[in-house]
Order: C-alpha cells, then structure tokens, then sequence
C-alpha cells in the first residue's frame, strides 16, 4: 500500500504493518488506519488516509519508572488481549517547544500486535493526567 504523509513524503507499506484503530483516535474518529514509524528513542503513529494526521507517540515506561496501566477487562475483550506478550502501551506527546514536551499518561494507546488493532483507553483510578512533562533528567507531572 501506497501513501503519502506530511513529514516522510511518500511511504509504501505492506497490509501486515497497518494497525486498525475501529473506534478512531478521539477528535479523529474518523480515521482508522495507521502506521508506527520508528524514529530513534519516539514513534509516530501517522494516518494512512490522511497524510496531515500523525501522533508523536513514546513508550511511556521508559520514560517514567513506575508508570502502571491496568487495562480494563472490557478493554482487553474489545482488543482480544489474552496475555501481555501481544500488547504495547504508547502514549501520545505533545511539543510545546523542543526543549518542553508532555506526554499523555492518562489515556495510552493499547495496541494487540498480533491482530493489529488499536483503542485509546481513559484509565480509571489513576494518579496520572493528560500532561506529564518529559525532561532530560526526570520526568514530572503538570
């Protein structure tokens, strides 16, 4: 498959590495195909359908130690997660500036790899919040 992005030009993709997000991403429900392009220590999630649609995304455990998501069990039967070998948990950051970045710890992105598909999840009971700032040293909350 075939697609062009805003940042990476044209990108051709095989079926297998399109991720499916059924119920969109919230604010663009309706987009339901993406991507994860690798870059150094982040991702981005990039729309297949819409080349200006596309997710700075991290592995929110290596950033924050101690970091915890418990992902509901209605969750887990919408995404048919059966153990934690099929799952990644990814967070969506936002750049204020280069040197100001937060991350999103409160609503992570569960994706089944071997189904390839998606669901943002708004955890429940939780200390975390919409804006955690990213910082060389430790990361804090906002």
């Amino acid at each position: 498959m075939r697609f062009k992005t805003r940042y990476f030009g044209e990108l051709e993709v095989g079926d297998e590495k399109v991720i499916l997000f059924p119920w969109g991403i919230p604010g663009f429900e309706h987009l339901k195909r993406f991507v994860l392009l690798e870059e150094k220590a982040f991702f981005w999630l990039q729309s297949v359908d819409e080349e200006e649609v596309v997710f700075a995304v991290c592995d929110p455990f290596l950033y924050f130690p101690g970091y915890e998501v418990e992902i509901p069990s209605h969750e887990c039967e919408i995404l048919g997660l059966s153990g934690t070998g099929d799952v990644v948990v990814l967070a969506i950051m936002s750049f204020r500036s280069s040197q100001e970045i937060s991350v999103n710890l409160l609503a992570p992105l569960v994706i089944n790899c071997k189904l390839r598909l998606g669901k943002q999840i708004i955890l429940e009971n939780t200390p975390y919040g919409l804006s955690h700032m990213l910082t060389t040293g430790e990361a804090t909350a906002q």
